[in-house]
């Protein structure tokens, strides 16, 4: 089995070079993707985590070309798809397929299940009637449904089911990218591992890379084998997620993991330090000078206030867009008065 940095070492399947995604016009623009950089290597699930309003979900929109960018580069596998249409456009998508958090809204109610499979197999892949048939019963249970649902429509299902037969479709084009947008978040903690685990094991079945976008750290934890912390439109940290959790180092990502629940302090009878985050998380259209995180970040400084800091490699494979990333103490301190 190849390890991380074998893998990555590999040309990338899935790039985005400098991708911006801007709303609106004039001096403000809404900068919900403001310059990210990303590679994910065929058979590897990188996970995207930040709180809501980060612009997660339209970075996953931009690279499957459903959001327009305002710049940068798409390139899948070796080829820039940034402007590809028609037919090009149509075989990218089939190749890269997503997976959308609300798995009632993705269904159509008055298509049954094997209807909506059917169709794609028609449309997308031209199978004649009787190939259709067996491969939509073949999808339904490479999810874990029995063939016989294909009858149904999508109200005589649980939330975890539809979720199943969203996962399903998106196979019928078999892809080589997913991308998972907070595929579990509307879905119950017992059925949220079974989604989970599905989507691991079809990974490893189908070879499949994967950008699992959520707001769960655990569940990114869980899932993958980078992490990119995404804040106010651009990534302020990235590396091997065991490096990441066990060691962070951007203030963000240390507010974001003391909140995560951790099982081996609670039986050694140790308390995590909460970092408690002041204020909101900024709309995308706020004009916030130096360091976006500044306002909120309990180990700011005036270089902070003054100076933006770049997304700088700390070690193979690991970035930090922090101007004293490796300097922070164990503690937040005290809010410092900046000027």
């Amino acid at each position: 089995m190849k390890t991380e940095d074998q893998r990555v070492a590999v040309r990338p399947l899935l790039e985005a070079h400098d991708l911006r995604v801007y709303f609106g016009g004039g001096k403000a623009p809404l900068k919900a993707v403001d310059g990210v950089s990303l590679a994910i290597a065929r058979g590897e699930t990188v996970g995207l985590v930040g709180e809501s309003g980060c612009g997660k979900t339209t970075l996953g929109r931009a690279l499957m070309r459903l959001e327009d960018s305002t710049g940068g580069r798409i390139v899948f596998d070796g080829v820039d798809m940034t402007g590809a249409a028609g037919r090009r456009l149509r075989t990218f998508r089939r190749r890269v397929q997503m997976i959308f958090q609300d798995p009632h809204g993705a269904l159509n109610p008055r298509m049954s299940v094997g209807a909506a499979l059917d169709e794609v197999l028609a449309v997308a892949r031209g199978l004649p009637a009787r190939e259709r048939r067996r491969r939509t019963v073949e999808l339904l249970e490479a999810v874990g449904l029995e063939g016989a649902y294909a009858g149904r429509y999508p109200h005589e299902f649980s939330g975890g089911q539809r979720q199943r037969i969203v996962i399903a479709r998106a196979l019928a084009v078999e892809p080589e990218v997913l991308i998972a947008d907070e595929p579990v978040s509307a879905l119950d903690v017992s059925v949220q591992v079974q989604i989970l685990n599905l989507l691991r094991e079809l990974r490893r079945r189908f070879n499949l890379a994967m950008l699992f976008i959520a707001h769960d750290l655990a569940v990114v934890r869980y899932m993958c084998e980078r992490i990119m912390v995404m804040y106010y439109g651009r990534i302020v940290e990235e590396g091997p997620a065991e490096a990441v959790y066990s060691a962070p180092e951007h203030p963000y990502t240390r507010a974001l993991l003391s909140a995560v629940p951790d099982l081996d302090a609670s039986l050694e009878g140790r308390r995590r330090n909460r970092i408690i985050l002041k204020g909101e998380v900024p709309t995308l259209g706020e004009r916030i000078t130096g360091c976006p995180f500044h306002p909120r970040c309990p180990w700011r400084r005036a270089r902070c206030v003054e100076e933006e800091p770049a997304l700088r490699e700390r070690s193979a494979g690991r970035r930090v867009a922090c101007h004293f990333a490796g300097e922070l103490g164990d503690d937040a301190e005290p809010e410092r008065e900046v000027k």
